[in-house]
């Protein structure tokens, strides 16, 4: 009876509109992720965290290890300078590493796409969680932006589905130097553009005289 009342459901209209919705914004979130506005990424975080739990499925956990070589030694726990004599470096206390830590990340799947969001920072690492050993995800995760200004694109999108206000306030913010647009990024190059028109710039403007006549009794040489 349960086997016949799940095969039902999953051929129920409801079950392929949800399907659809959390592939459509699987791919939305997916591309915006790998080009993040630079003024709205704390808004952009806060709104993949709240889709990640509405739509998406946990399928695991991660561990990402992040360690920060000291710049102030080069790594070596000695500063060195002309002006003093070597000693242990201030920043890393002779260690070579400003700071490192391991961040616990809950793995999501939404569409066909994984996502990573942070749960918490631990500055000291215990290999078994849960009795199970974790991979780990050694430095940042580094993506490529799309093509297309497509990452800006579908950033918008999301911001005007979900987050009205950071929308309103994104859009037109920043311009695209690019001659390869999308429809938004279009319409938000347009408001930056009219934003920053000043009709002065476009008025005829006198050259500048110089006058270099000069009286020869008074030169010093």
């Amino acid at each position: 009876m349960k086997q016949n009342t799940l095969k039902s459901a999953r051929y129920s209209p409801l079950f392929f509109i949800r399907c659809c919705v959390q592939y459509f914004v699987g791919w939305l979130l997916h591309n915006a992720n790998r080009d993040i506005p630079f003024l709205a990424k704390s808004e952009f975080y806060e709104l993949k965290t709240h889709l990640l739990k509405k739509y998406a499925t946990k399928v695991g956990t991660d561990i990402q290890h992040i360690k920060k070589d000291c710049w102030s030694c080069d790594s070596t726990g000695v500063f060195k300078s002309d002006w003093k004599m070597p000693e242990t470096c201030w920043s890393c206390l002779g260690t070579g590493v400003y700071e490192e830590f391991w961040t616990r990340l809950d793995k999501y799947k939404l569409g066909k796409w994984y996502f990573h969001s942070p749960v918490e920072r631990m500055y000291k690492y215990e290999p078994l969680f849960d009795g199970e050993a974790l991979p780990i995800i050694e430095g940042y995760i580094h993506h490529k932006a799309p093509k297309y200004r497509l990452g800006k694109e579908c950033a918008l999108w999301l911001f005007l589905l979900f987050d009205r206000k950071t929308f309103l306030k994104e859009l037109g913010r920043t311009g695209s130097p690019t001659h390869k647009r999308t429809p938004l990024v279009i319409i938000g190059n347009a408001i930056f553009v009219f934003r920053h028109f000043d009709w002065r710039d476009y008025l005829p403007k006198k050259k500048p005289k110089y006058d270099f006549k000069y009286n020869k009794n008074k030169l010093p040489f």
